[in-house]
């Protein structure tokens, strides 16, 4: 449990002021407020009160006495819950229920400043109150600023993963409405690049700005970087399948045909080389490989036979293209994709399928590209 000065100077903190200007609004000496901070004197009486009104906590909070803040915010959210009855909160306008919200969460959050899934929702009423209120320019800059504080809270001091990236983006939002593209970028530039996060916001704020060329770059990026994480997930799932055993290796062969239908559609889109070295080759040589542990060769030799020729299309298209780099790189590992439709597999003798005229005639044809 906090100290007294412990809780003080978070609290403090989470309003965002200094000692200094504590001091100042309170009229008393900044070594006051340290020695209070520390724990080596407690504010007298007469200044509990106002200390209180300062920061915008309840005394109850301030001197860390009473309250039940789980049953508490269980009450808030159900009083919530019915004045936001029957309201569809992407298309309402409904500024009131939104404004009436904002005050019980307000009050909430005097009692338990550091209910900071609460202070994410009274930003989100507030921010509907301000598209949709008809308040005056000076009430509104009022709860724009805020909104600000309260995000900053959670981005400042939440421990929480999720609500951090969602306060981060109710924040570039609001950030937005005023224009402000400085701040905007900026707290993009701290939200996690994978899984498309920044990419989504960075398209928000270039939209704004009516630029569609970046925004289309971004969306382009973006797109491909999903794709790669998909095809990911896919190849991991199907490789988690096939390594339990004989007994899974159908649902394997199923699995990786999921990944290679995947692959098919990614690269009629973005025709990506990227997606056929990365995912396809080793797709392949793992459904090869598959089909040879359940004894099925012949079905073997048709996915031997359709690598070959997407290594031979792939290879002439990157030369026709004069990237020689990513040719070179193909032609290089003919032998290591075509080898490895069979080397995975530890229940059939390698001879059986070298020794076979269709793998020879396989690595003849790949031989031969010049």
């Amino acid at each position: 449990m906090l100290s007294f000065g412990q809780r003080l100077k978070e609290i403090r903190k989470e309003a965002q002021l200094t000692q200094a200007e504590l001091a100042e609004r309170l009229m008393v000496s900044v070594q006051a407020i340290s020695k209070w901070e520390c724990d080596n004197t407690m504010p007298d009486i007469s200044n509990i009160a106002p200390l209180a009104a300062i920061l915008g906590v309840t005394t109850d909070c301030l001197l860390g006495v009473g309250g039940d803040e789980k049953a508490d915010r269980e009450k808030l959210y159900e009083e919530v819950k019915k004045i936001c009855h029957g309201i569809e909160k992407v298309y309402s306008r409904n500024d009131n229920a939104y404004y009436a919200c904002y005050k019980l969460y307000k009050e909430h959050i005097k009692k338990y400043p550091f209910d900071y899934e609460t202070k994410l929702l009274c930003a989100d009423s507030l921010i509907r109150v301000i598209y949709y209120g008809s308040e005056s320019k000076e009430e509104t800059d009022k709860l724009y600023n805020e909104a600000i504080n309260l995000l900053k809270s959670v981005i400042n001091y939440d421990r929480d993963t999720t609500r951090l990236i969602d306060a981060k983006q109710t924040l570039i939002i609001l950030y937005l409405y005023h224009d402000d593209f400085t701040n905007a970028e900026e707290v993009a530039k701290g939200l996690p690049q994978r899984g498309g996060i920044r990419a989504l916001m960075e398209i928000e704020i270039y939209s704004k700005k009516n630029d569609h060329a970046k925004c289309l770059e971004i969306a382009n990026q973006a797109c491909s970087d999903a794709t790669h994480d998909y095809l990911r997930a896919l190849a991991v799932r199907a490789k988690r399948i096939s390594l339990a055993g004989n007994t899974t290796k159908k649902a394997a062969i199923a699995a990786w045909h999921d990944l290679l239908v995947g692959v098919k559609c990614s690269y009629e889109m973005f025709h990506d080389i990227s997606i056929h070295t990365k995912w396809l080759y080793s797709g392949l040589n793992n459904l090869a490989n598959d089909y040879i542990a359940i004894s099925e060769v012949d079905k073997a030799f048709e996915v031997i036979e359709e690598l070959t020729d997407t290594l031979i299309i792939d290879y002439k298209d990157c030369k026709e293209k004069r990237d020689e780099a990513v040719a070179a790189e193909i032609k290089s590992n003919f032998s290591f994709y075509l080898h490895s439709c069979y080397n995975w597999n530890f229940t059939t003798d390698d001879n059986v399928i070298t020794n076979d005229p269709r793998f020879k005639k396989f690595e003849r044809m790949l031989e031969n590209i010049v």
